[in-house]
C-alpha cells in the first residue's frame, strides 16, 4: 500500500505536466508535435521523461515493497523516485539553459532507485534461489 502512495503523488506530477503541455499547445497553436518551438518541445520531453521513467520505478517499488524491502526502504525509494522527478521538471521547465543542476540531479536520483532497486531485487531473488 506504501507504493500507492507514491504512484497517486507522482500521478499527480503527471497531471501537472500534462496539462503544462496542452497550455503550451494552445499557446503556440500546435495540435501535433512542437511546431519548432523550443518552449513546447521542453514541455513535451519533460511529460514523455516522466512517462518513460516512472511506470517502470513504480513497478521496481511495488515488488520490493511486496517481496523484499522493509517499509522504511520503501519509503527511502519513493522519495528518491518523486524528489528526482520534481527536481527533473523544475530543470526542465523552469531555466532555460539545456543543462543544469536541477535536471542533472533529478535524473541521478531517479536512475539510482530505479537501479537501486533493480540490483537489489535481482541479488535477493538470486540469494533465496528463485533465479
Amino acid at each position: 500500500m506504501i507504493t500507492a502512495l507514491y504512484a497517486s503523488i507522482l500521478g499527480c506530477l503527471w497531471g501537472l505536466l500534462t496539462f503544462y503541455v496542452v497550455l503550451g499547445r494552445w499557446k503556440y497553436r500546435v495540435s501535433l508535435g512542437d511546431g519548432d518551438t523550443n518552449e513546447l518541445h521542453r514541455r513535451i520531453r519533460a511529460h514523455a521523461n516522466f512517462v518513460e521513467t516512472v511506470p517502470l520505478a513504480l513497478l521496481l517499488l511495488w515488488i520490493g515493497e511486496v517481496h523484499i524491502f522493509t517499509v522504511q526502504w520503501v519509503h527511502t525509494f519513493g522519495i528518491l523516485l518523486v524528489l528526482g522527478r520534481l527536481l527533473h521538471a523544475y530543470g526542465m521547465l523552469v531555466p532555460k539553459y539545456s543543462t543544469n543542476r536541477f535536471r542533472q540531479t533529478g535524473m541521478t536520483l531517479t536512475i539510482a532507485m530505479v537501479v537501486g532497486g533493480s540490483v537489489w531485487t535481482l541479488w535477493t531473488m538470486c540469494c533465496i534461489g528463485v533465479v
